[in-house]
């Protein structure tokens, strides 16, 4: 059996200082020093406004939330163009 040349058979091992963090990670904070990302404020405000619109229905009732679920909804929908 012939042995691979030790070209191809060789993988190359980086050390921590050669290796760049990710731009944004999942909660949100991103590496290149802004605290959090545009992404996760958007979605933070989406999830304000379900809870406003489950007190308000549990408050007013659903008449009154249909306001803000409207809102809520345009808000899903300009995700897919904002996010």
């Amino acid at each position: 059996m012939k042995r691979k040349g030790p070209g191809r058979a060789t993988r190359q091992i980086l050390s921590g200082s050669e290796l760049t963090p990710p731009r944004e990670t999942i909660g949100g904070h991103s590496t290149d020093g802004q605290p959090v990302s545009f992404a996760f404020k958007y979605l933070v405000a989406l999830a304000v406004l379900v809870i406003a619109t489950a007190l308000v229905w549990a408050v007013w009732g659903m008449p009154a939330a249909s306001a803000v679920l409207l809102a809520l909804a345009a808000g899903l929908i300009a995700s897919w163009l904002v996010l």
